[in-house]
């Protein structure tokens, strides 16, 4: 792995209690079950940590949590929100105290919907102001913009800290263009589970990952594999995992992954409104969909 992000990083949940506050000890779980893994990095506060329903002194919080309790395990990745515009994002990374992190999660600002070399001025000013690696998320399902190839192509030349990109979007042409068209040490994850192995196929070089959560050795372990040309092996692992996969986005997310974790007993399955828990309909196709999977222990409630 002699890039700075590759293998498995875990988009890690945010464990909340019943009434909505922060559950730090179901949050130290996690970071032990995820630390004590393979896993390679974690990414902690992104959408799947439900930062944008936490103020900045929950985000804060969290996050030091976090860094106390990995205790130098693993890299930490930090999403940065980049809404309100570029000005306002400059001001709040120039601000960011970011003693003990190995890099930020930087998506589009969200809603505004920018040109392409709108995008590639956005990330060249916060590439500007600060000495964090960045990784650009790629979300278009969020953001409401696509990053399109050849601006992925233009702010890796153009930006020495942007070193990644993190890719959720299921356009494999675009994936071969973007890996063609940047260096070899620019690293290229893919951010949904189900595109990782193909992508990997592809030149990829890993996942940002939300089953990871509740898998971490066995998906860490895949990428592994895959990283070193056992492509097709690497698939193999992960096959009784497909089930699981079909079903774990169909009520959103996190709320699916969160529900897993309540299974496998590791914390509990609240997220914040205006996300729900699973319905029972949705923690009975989870449950079924784990029983059929290699190595997984016997159901546990909390």
């Amino acid at each position: 792995m002699n890039k700075r992000f590759s293998g498995l990083g875990v988009a890690l949940i945010t464990p909340f209690s019943e009434d909505g506050s922060i559950d730090f000890p179901g949050l130290e779980r996690m970071v032990h079950h995820v630390s004590g893994s393979k896993a390679h990095f974690l990414v902690v506060l992104g959408s799947t940590g439900e930062a944008q329903l936490m103020d900045e002194s929950e985000q804060r919080r969290v996050l030091d949590f976090v860094q106390e309790v990995n205790a130098g395990r693993l890299p930490i990745v930090a999403g940065f929100d980049g809404s309100g515009g570029t000005a306002a994002a400059v001001r709040r990374m120039e601000a960011m105290d970011t003693r003990g992190l190995d890099g930020l999660l930087v998506s589009p600002p969200a809603y505004i919907k920018p040109s392409q070399q709108g995008l590639v001025a956005h990330y060249q000013a916060l590439s500007e102001v600060t000495s964090l690696p960045i990784i650009m998320y790629n979300v278009p399902s969020r953001a409401c913009v696509n990053i399109e190839p050849e601006t992925v192509i233009e702010v890796a030349s153009t930006c020495p800290q942007v070193v990644a990109l993190k890719q959720a979007n299921d356009d494999m042409a675009a994936f071969q263009k973007i890996r063609s068209g940047v260096a070899d040490t620019f690293a290229l994850l893919s951010g949904d589970d189900v595109n990782a192995i193909p992508m990997m196929a592809m030149g990829g070089d890993g996942l940002v990952s939300v089953i990871g959560n509740a898998f971490p050795d066995r998906w860490a372990e895949a990428l592994d594999l895959a990283s070193f040309g056992s492509v097709k092996e690497a698939g193999k692992m992960l096959e009784d995992q497909q089930v699981l996969l079909d079903v774990l986005f169909a009520e959103g997310n996190p709320t699916g992954i969160k529900a897993v974790c309540n299974l496998l007993g590791i914390c509990g399955a609240s997220p914040r409104l205006p996300l729900l828990p699973a319905t029972k309909l949705h923690r009975d196709q989870l449950y079924q969909a784990m029983a059929a999977m290699d190595g997984v222990p016997s159901r546990t409630e909390s």
